[in-house]
């Protein structure tokens, strides 16, 4: 090839490059907010329906009901860390320009808490316990620091309480 004939071709490789890094991350982003969020959605929801035809083992309540036998307790924790992808970030802070509730975000929050409160019923049951009892739930907001700015990047939801044996 011609030196001039080169030029042109690693033009065209450069703004293929620029283009696969620059839209590339949002396309992946748009892919994972409405095709796999959702199916993960839907296997949680599955993961609560089996757990709710058990009973629900967590409970706020301060003591066990009724009056039988505790045999065994153990302090029992489930966590996850969610964050909105890029694609929710960018609704959430338009919308954040008119104020109100920001659905994408509850959205977001909303399955992390059910997920960690689905993961101690399930480690609970894996450990042959019956209930938990002052079952907590704690919020971390995970940042990162740019600029001098704290931005959120992520919510901890962990889910504690008393697993009791009968």
């Amino acid at each position: 090839m011609a030196r001039g004939e080169e030029e042109p071709f690693v033009g065209l490789i450069i703004a293929v490059i620029v283009a696969a890094c620059t839209v590339g991350p949002w396309l992946l982003s748009l892919v994972a907010t409405f095709l796999y969020q959702p199916r993960k959605r839907k296997v949680l929801l599955e993961r609560e329906t089996q757990a709710a035809l058990k009973g629900d083992a967590l409970t706020t309540l301060s003591k066990p009901f009724g009056n039988r036998e505790i045999k065994q307790t153990k302090m029992m924790m489930a966590n996850v860390v969610m964050s909105p992808s890029w694609v929710q970030m960018a609704i959430g802070n338009f919308m954040s320009l008119f104020g109100g509730q920001i659905n994408v975000f509850t959205k977001v929050v909303d399955w992390a808490r059910r997920e960690a409160q689905q993961r101690l019923r399930e480690q609970v049951a894996e450990e042959g316990f019956d209930e938990v009892i002052n079952m907590r739930i704690e919020t971390t907001m995970l940042t990162s620091t740019r600029g001098g700015k704290d931005k959120t990047s992520g919510v901890e939801i962990l889910a504690y309480g008393t697993a009791i044996k009968y």
